[in-house]
């Protein structure tokens, strides 16, 4: 029973197909041998071929335009106030950690240097002095030749000319100290992104001179989409270039947003690389993320996909042919991806082409 259900809708077809060509030949010159030969040609079963699907190991990839940071920026400015004497540094110049970039007041802050020497040296004559007068009273003390209090005051003298000397001493470590902060130098090595001074302006004390890109490495951002997020564990770095037909880089993870932005519905993640001069903060970035989890696909040649309506495969049940649904993907050279409903392993046939539900078919090489 079951066997005449299964070939019910060939034996329909074979019947109308017989009818049909005994209605074009009529007559009496009917032929049931060769009538019965066409059927049985009709009901003999097709050859077909099977196919397995291809198993490839991916790594699911995206692309995103990023951006080329400096590493650090620092804002450069002038522990002094004065009118700036000189420009030392321009845009572009790599400077190395206290190499000068401007001056400022350098004449001014050279002479309180001079004048705070000058009073250090007077308060040095002028301890020297009181001392050989406090030894000189201490001696006429010892003999009772003066009172007691022509030694205090001499003590006294000597104690305040030791507070001068050292006052004076604090003030030329201060002169000192603006006279070389009077030279505007680079706190660390990098480039000069920006300059915002120029020779005759006047510095206040904190306005920014100069920009600065910190050391010889910069940072590569980009914002990955929301879905990406559990792919991202145990990601290590990405590659990255700039321009048109620039070389590949590797950036070295330096940082993921924690949160999504509700706007983009997206997160920062944000590398470090080396740079040999080339690649200038700012500059846009072409980042390609690979998962670090391989992904196995499976693949059939398109000629084994049905995708006239629902997509579906060809397999065998009971030496006839049935139908199979599967959820399809990516297509690439003359292959189609397999996203559900087919394991690795399943045997599919191969083309099917001029073939449909029912119809038995046998397997060939």
């Amino acid at each position: 029973m079951n066997t005449i259900r299964r070939h019910t809708p060939i034996i329909l077809f074979v019947t109308f197909f017989v009818t049909l060509l005994a209605g074009c030949h009529g007559g009496d010159d009917d032929d049931p041998a060769a009538a019965a030969e066409t059927l049985e040609r009709a009901l003999a079963p097709r050859e077909v071929r099977l196919v397995q699907p291809e198993v490839r190991e991916e790594r699911p990839s995206v692309q995103l335009v990023g951006e080329v940071r400096a590493f650090d920026t620092v804002i450069v400015s002038s522990e002094v106030a004065g009118k700036v004497d000189r420009v030392l540094a321009e845009v572009g110049d790599r400077v190395a950690a206290g190499t000068p970039l401007a001056e400022v007041d350098r004449e001014t802050f050279r002479i309180y240097q001079q004048q705070a020497e000058a009073n250090l040296a007077a308060a040095d004559a002028d301890l020297a002095l009181a001392g050989k007068d406090l030894e000189r009273k201490r001696d006429l003390r010892s003999d009772e030749t003066i009172p007691q209090s022509s030694f205090d005051q001499a003590q006294a003298a000597h104690d305040l000319a030791t507070a001068r000397v050292a006052a004076a001493s604090a003030a030329l470590n201060l002169a000192r100290r603006n006279s070389d902060r009077s030279v505007v130098r680079a706190p660390a090595t990098g480039a000069i992104t920006q300059r915002l001074v120029v020779a005759g302006q006047w510095a206040e004390v904190g306005e920014g001179l100069f920009h600065l890109a910190v050391g010889d490495r910069i940072k590569v951002s980009a914002r990955v989409p929301e879905a990406w997020a559990p792919k991202l564990a145990g990601l290590e770095g990405f590659t990255f270039t700039v321009g048109v037909s620039g070389p590949v880089h590797t950036a070295k993870i330096y940082s993921i947003q924690p949160a999504v932005e509700q706007a983009s519905r997206s997160f920062e993640i944000v590398g470090t690389a080396a740079n040999d001069g080339s690649i200038k903060p700012g500059m846009f970035a072409n980042v390609v993320l690979e998962a670090p989890i391989v992904k196995q696909s499976l693949w059939l040649p398109v000629s084994a996909v049905a995708t006239s309506d629902l997509p579906q495969v060809l397999i065998i049940q009971d030496d006839a042919v049935a139908l199979h649904t599967v959820r399809i993907g990516r297509r690439a050279n003359g292959m189609i991806e397999i996203v559900g409903g087919l394991s690795p392993g399943e045997a599919v046939i191969a083309d099917v082409s001029g073939l449909s539900r029912g119809i038995p078919v046998t397997v060939v090489e």
